[in-house]
């Protein structure tokens, strides 16, 4: 995530839950901190809720004054990042052919992610050999809880694509073992080498072409265009409607209502009709768009049933679908996908 397009990429908010959760922990006061972000608490108590890249950028620099007297806190807070937690992202990873392609899918949409450094795969003689991070793009206030979140997140990620594979053999970081870090090893059970000119994650050989369990070309290719869309929806100049549409997208199959989708948004439902209404959308509109989007992307570019689509958009039954995606389109499902270019 690039700060010059912080302010338009919708995260979502499982980084500022996490972050919550150390503040509880500590017995710290942490609305403060939500307020300083311009972060509404019931955002945070939705579980999938949304925030923008700003505000969680503006959030970590609350959190690391809030926290920079606790010893060893930020890589232990890095420990609480999943891969679940990147939402489409994550899904789109675990569901990736092997191991290394689910890294390249991961380094392709690294502004969906809830960090400002740098990810690059370092490869020799064709072989994925590590991955190393860069902070130039860090502001030097917290490039050192970047760096040690990092150490545990990086490391967990890495680990949730494979469980058994446990494919890191060793990390070496730019940080020093100060400031509780010297517990690092013995929490991740591998060697950490402090004070590397490069941080890296250090690969064991081969493990580029383990197969992943969930492995799945169908998915894989659903979820990765979820999140091309996702990225496409920063360049939305309205910062209300790139949020709804971030958020619709984001939804299970029965999408969100005008009541939910205001309360995530931390706004009321006038406000949010007023706004939409302002660029002449209704939210019903919204809705019917997304699922028209999911509908044309199914019937395309994959082979499930008709009556499997209605089901992944939330039909109760498939005449009801094909209704409506005769009122999109013109025409049937099973006729659009007949026309469809091989």
């Amino acid at each position: 995530m690039r700060l010059e397009s912080s302010a338009a990429i919708r995260l979502p908010n499982q980084s500022a839950r996490i972050m919550a959760s150390v503040m509880r922990d500590a017995d710290l006061p942490w609305t403060p901190l939500l307020s300083q972000a311009g972060i509404a608490c019931s955002i945070i108590d939705e579980p999938n809720g949304v925030v923008s890249g700003a505000q969680e950028c503006r959030l970590q620099e609350a959190f690391v004054q809030a926290t920079r007297h606790m010893p060893g806190a930020w890589f232990r807070m890095g420990l609480r990042y999943r891969l679940m937690a990147y939402g489409p992202l994550g899904l789109a990873v675990l569901t990736a052919g092997t191991f290394g392609a689910g890294l390249r899918l991961l380094m392709s949409f690294t502004a969906l992610t809830y960090s400002l450094m740098q990810y690059e795969l370092v490869e020799s003689a064709g072989e994925l050999i590590a991955i190393a991070a860069d902070d130039m793009q860090v502001p030097p206030g917290y490039r050192e809880f970047s760096q040690e979140r990092a150490l545990g997140a990086v490391t967990q990620i890495l680990n949730d694509m494979h469980p058994s594979l446990f494919p890191v053999s060793r990390i070496e970081t730019v940080l020093d073992a100060g400031n509780g870090r010297h517990e690092c090893e013995a929490v991740l059970g591998i060697p950490v080498d402090f004070g590397a000119p490069v941080t890296r994650w250090i690969f064991k050989p081969g493990v580029a072409g383990a197969p992943l369990p969930l492995a799945s070309p169908l998915l894989e290719e659903g979820y990765g265009k979820l999140c091309a869309r996702l990225v496409d929806e920063a360049r939305v100049s309205d910062e209300i409607v790139s949020r709804v549409y971030a958020l619709l997208v984001r939804s299970p199959p029965q999408f969100s209502g005008v009541g939910q989708a205001s309360r995530m948004l931390g706004l009321s439902e006038r406000t949010l009709y007023r706004k939409l209404a302002a660029h002449g959308l209704t939210f019903h509109r919204m809705v019917e768009h997304v699922r028209e989007q999911r509908a044309t992307d199914l019937l395309h570019n994959t082979r499930v049933s008709i009556e499997a689509v209605a089901q992944a958009l939330g039909f109760a039954e498939t005449a009801s679908f094909s209704r409506a995606f005769k009122r999109w389109k013109g025409i049937s499902p099973l006729e659009f996908r007949g026309r469809a270019p091989r």
